[in-house]
């Protein structure tokens, strides 16, 4: 897979432990099933500098896509916006495609904005602007050298609407390729498993396999992700179903068993 991507959760509720960083977890699942490689994943709290260097150091590893979720917010400590202005140099502007969507939505009069209401209406000078689907804040696209960074809300179900309806369809056709993921389960100990898993892994190009040692019991075996990528939905059955016959032909001259849920 040559897209490469980041991805950079943002919000002090995070960090405290208070709230779930579903959204890395669901961008992560969503860009992998698109034939993305997701390098690296990064939660940090509501700090311009922290975000400014964040950034920073992820257009180091030069990701062909970041995506940011959180601090487009209408509180003081909703800073993404301001940290991607002093890195870009452009500035803060007010969307009036994103008033005039919301007028329409929430019946409010050109002119009635509150200014916590205008400071989620805002973007980037010069960079794209997505409106938001379901809520206020939209999502702003900003292309710094090679990389593209989306900007996207915090609430999930809010990133998820904004993903699909905006971008999915970008990454999609920017990778060429898709995945299929399954989770299959080994009566075998890890320590067992591993070297089969890595035999497996160089017998069939383009699949990936991981034990999953909090995954399984007993009685059930230990889980094992499979994950296969092609530029079809039908290679990745294909390569699937050779990961699968593979990992069975080797499990089975141990005398253990391969179950599929």
């Amino acid at each position: 897979m040559t897209v490469k991507a980041e991805i950079i959760a943002v919000g002090d509720e995070l960090c405290y432990g208070r709230v779930y960083n579903t959204n890395s977890f669901w961008l992560a699942d969503q860009l992998t099933r698109r034939g993305v490689f997701v390098q690296r994943i990064t939660c940090l709290r509501d700090d311009e500098d922290e975000i400014c260097n964040a950034i920073r150091d992820s257009l180091g590893r030069k990701p062909n896509l970041i995506f940011i979720t959180g601090g487009l917010g209408p509180t003081q400590d909703d800073k993404t916006l301001r940290s991607l202005s002093k890195l870009s140099g452009k500035r803060i502007i007010i969307s009036e495609t994103v008033l005039k969507i919301m007028g329409e939505r929430r019946k409010i009069p050109p002119g009635g904005f509150l200014p916590h209401q205008l400071k989620m209406s805002s973007t980037l000078d010069d960079a794209e602007c997505l409106p938001n689907p379901i809520g206020w804040a939209p999502v702003t696209v900003l292309k710094l050298g090679s990389c593209t960074i989306f900007a996207l809300p915090g609430p999930p179900k809010e990133v998820q609407a904004c993903f699909n309806e905006h971008i999915a369809s970008r990454v999609q056709e920017a990778t060429g390729h898709k995945s299929y993921a399954k989770r299959i389960f080994v009566t075998m100990y890890e320590s067992e498993l591993t070297p089969i898993v890595n035999e497996v892994s160089k017998a069939v190009e383009g699949v990936y396999l991981k034990p999953l040692a909090s995954e399984g019991s007993r009685d059930q075996g230990l889980g094992v992700e499979i994950i296969t990528f092609d530029p079809t939905d039908e290679g990745c059955q294909q390569k699937y179903q050779a990961a699968l016959t593979k990992l069975k032909e080797l499990v089975i001259q141990k005398g253990r068993v391969v179950l599929e849920p």
